[in-house]
């Protein structure tokens, strides 16, 4: 063979290798990338998921609020004639007191 030829051999069998090499780590990285975006994914999901309960449950609380706020009212409101009818028994007392 032609030591021209042979070098011509030689030089395309080692970029053949470099180049081979360099496949199987860009293929291996891609392989890591694509694990990666599906941790992310389901990472993404289980926080989506997370996130839909904990807003269930901010509504719940929130819902919770209001009817603790009406029960508020409510009962102040139901003070408030309570105290009304008590000054009234009172007023009824001291007058029946008075004419005795």
């Amino acid at each position: 063979m032609n030591p021209e030829v042979a070098t011509l051999v030689s030089t395309l069998e080692t970029r053949t290798r470099q180049l081979l090499i360099l496949y199987r780590e860009q293929r291996d990285r891609l392989a890591l990338l694509e694990q990666q975006l599906q941790e992310q994914q389901l990472q993404c999901k289980n926080l989506q998921q997370e996130n839909t309960a904990l807003q269930k449950k901010y509504d719940i609380l929130k819902m919770a609020k209001l009817m603790d706020m009406a029960d508020d009212d409510d009962f102040r409101s139901v003070r408030k004639r309570l105290n009304k009818m008590i000054a009234s028994v009172d007023k009824c007392l001291a007058t029946l007191k008075v004419q005795d």
